[in-house]
């Protein structure tokens, strides 16, 4: 009971809520459009409707997303001053393209309008649905790759690490690996 005492206080922190929702953006939106493909393929109608709902929920959660965000990056920016610029440029470029979301979550409303089994039209706008969606995802993942160079700096090692890789190699110029001392086993 102390466990969910704990969680309904975190929720309600918006540190927290941001992290909750951000997955949804991607998964959320990653999960809806995979779900709509196969019941196209599967010609199962209801489903259909249920992936497209799950699409507009899931974009539509950038708003409750970015209010978080704006929230709990101003205790951010203070706990990492040195690198609070970065964190309110990853604000902004949130924002400024909160309206990719929006476009999904409205192509996903024409989508359900009109049907994607009815005629050509509605075959193009399912499959233009589809392209945004991933993209979306996408989109959302390479946002948060960023937010997380920002706050793990360890991630940004990963451009400089095959010449790390190389300098540290066991095998000499001349192609003989240096001797090692054998270790001993405890018995």
């Amino acid at each position: 009971m102390k466990d969910l005492k704990l969680l309904y206080d975190k929720i309600g922190d918006a540190e927290y809520r941001h992290l909750l929702l951000e997955p949804v953006l991607i998964y959320g939106v990653l999960l809806g459009v995979a779900a709509f493909v196969a019941a196209f393929l599967f010609k199962e109608r209801k489903m259909q409707l249920g992936a497209l709902i799950v699409i507009i929920v899931s974009a539509r959660c950038v708003v409750p997303y970015l209010k978080a965000r704006s929230a709990a990056d101003k205790r951010a920016e203070q706990i990492f001053s040195d690198r609070a610029e970065q964190i309110a440029a990853m604000r902004e470029s949130r924002k400024d393209a909160q309206w990719f979301y929006f476009a999904v979550a409205g192509l996903a409303g024409v989508t359900l309008l009109m049907g994607a089994h009815k005629g050509k039209p509605g075959l193009i706008v399912g499959i233009v649905t589809v392209a945004a969606g991933a993209g979306l995802s996408l989109y959302s993942m390479s946002m948060h790759l960023k937010d997380a160079q920002i706050y793990h700096p360890n991630l940004r090692v990963a451009e400089s690490e095959p010449s790390e890789r190389k300098a540290r190699s066991p095998v000499r110029d001349d192609g003989a690996r240096p001797k090692v001392a054998a270790r001993s086993r405890p018995r």
